[in-house]
């Protein structure tokens, strides 16, 4: 498969770093081809704004959807977009890798999806990111104990404004989300143990099955 995984930590030598580190080790010795998208390495502007247009139609009012229906027809979406909807189409699956903050995505994540999954491209206008599935890999400061028994579950809740609301929306296949809880008050001990379990599921990616949101109400 091809494999995008955008990944937002601002420190180097955080257990989200190492859990990328592995997905990109893994995922390349089962023959997959992995991409990164290093959100904090690569300065990626969060905010969507009338510069995301090289040829703005009404940079005055700034109606985002008509500026991105006219940018996908002429193909003048500034260039860091374009360079990310391009590892997108290339892509068979999306990973997305962040902290879990305030019970959402970072800033520089969502800025992201606003960013680079427009109208007339990821949704709208007959087109949508079919074909493709999407994987939110999370850390948490807290103990699993405040999320309850039904942790995944709760994660799911927690992350379904991104899940459903966004990917889903766009026509991909939700997996289910990895959740890795307290993860800065882990020992060395604890950490290897959970990236041994995170090497288990990625060898096993392709046998996963995504969430059914068929039968649930929006």
């Amino acid at each position: 498969m091809n494999i995008l995984l955008i990944y937002a930590h601002p420190a180097p030598e955080s257990f989200d770093c190492a859990l990328k580190d592995k997905a990109v080790e893994i995922l390349s010795a089962d023959g997959h081809i992995v991409q990164v998208s290093d959100l904090y390495a690569m300065r990626f502007k969060a905010a969507a704004d009338i510069a995301d247009f090289n040829e703005p139609i009404n940079p005055a009012v700034c109606n985002f959807q008509v500026e991105q229906i006219n940018a996908v027809q002429y193909g003048s979406f500034a260039p860091d977009i374009v360079q990310e909807q391009q590892k997108v189409l290339w892509a068979n699956l999306l990973i997305f890798q962040f902290p879990l903050w305030w019970y959402s995505v970072p800033a520089i994540t969502k800025g992201w999806l606003d960013r680079v999954l427009t109208y007339g491209f990821a949704y709208g206008q007959g087109r949508d990111l079919r074909g493709r599935s999407a994987l939110l890999v999370v850390t948490t400061g807290g103990a699993p104990r405040p999320f309850t028994a039904e942790k995944r579950m709760v994660i799911n809740n927690m992350l379904d404004h991104i899940q459903r609301g966004i990917l889903y929306f766009c026509g991909l296949d939700i997996l289910p989300p990895y959740a890795v809880y307290g993860a800065a008050n882990m020992t060395p001990e604890q950490r290897e143990h959970v990236l041994e379990q995170y090497a288990y599921l990625l060898r096993s990616i392709q046998q996963l099955s995504p969430i059914d949101y068929s039968r649930t109400a929006w």
